[in-house]
């Protein structure tokens, strides 16, 4: 049986770091979420646009 060489620790640590799978996903999702709360800003907050709207598709 061969003897395996002792991996050093820089190495044996670069196995356990985190890694982004889909590069630049964070920031897509960041980016979305912005956008969605600057479109929909005062929506959460104004009752009487959320009924207008409502309205809207009841017709």
């Amino acid at each position: 049986m061969a003897a395996r060489t002792k991996m050093s620790r820089e190495d044996r640590a670069k196995q356990f770091m985190p890694f982004a799978a889909l590069k630049g996903f964070d920031e897509a999702i960041r980016k979305m979420e912005e956008e969605c709360a600057k479109s929909n800003a005062g929506l959460m907050y104004d009752p009487d646009k959320i009924k207008r709207d409502e309205e809207e598709y009841d017709e």
